[in-house]
């Protein structure tokens, strides 16, 4: 049997029709990949965290990425900055920081380094709504995992940061 035809049987034995019969779409003819099931999954998660951000802060889910990152970022960061860290188009993170900006939960500085990119940071508003769904987000992705062994976590971690080096590296 050739290796890609191994590697697609494998993929469709890793879920038990059992496991899976509830899950319209987890398993379709012609997309039966493990890695096609990851984006779903993705997916579902995408959506239960912008009812989550939208029923508590009113946040789409790019300003919540930017609320995160300056959270963690001690003297803020350029838009060019958030955008690499998160693997996400410039442009959007520029559209939510601007949408942030007008709420007044960043505030731009003066970049002394280069002006063309100022440095932005949470204001005392945009700091309180990090604390308080960061708490909420904790939560959500540790009832995620609960059933996870340490081992099993660690595992999965692995192999995701695998994956994430491959698609990186795709052309």
């Amino acid at each position: 049997m050739p290796a890609t035809n191994r590697k697609q049987s494998a993929a469709r034995t890793t879920a038990s029709p059992n496991e899976a019969a509830p899950m319209l779409g987890w398993v379709m003819p012609g997309l039966d990949f493990v890695t096609f099931r990851l984006g779903l999954l993705s997916k579902l998660m995408d959506r239960k965290t912008l009812r989550q951000l939208s029923d508590r802060t009113g946040c789409t889910f790019p300003e919540w990425r930017v609320i995160a990152w300056l959270g963690g970022a001690v003297g803020g960061s350029t838009v060019g900055q958030i955008a690499d860290s998160a693997w996400v188009d410039r442009a959007e993170v520029s559209r939510a920081v601007a949408s942030l900006e007008k709420r007044g939960l960043v505030a731009r500085l003066e970049n002394p380094q280069d002006r063309r990119a100022p440095i932005h940071c949470l204001t005392k508003d945009g700091s309180k709504i990090y604390r308080r769904v960061l708490d909420i987000r904790k939560n959500f992705h540790g009832d995620l995992v609960a059933d996870l062994t340490p081992e099993e976590l660690e595992l999965f971690d692995a192999v995701l940061l695998k994956l994430a080096r491959k698609v990186q590296a795709l052309p």
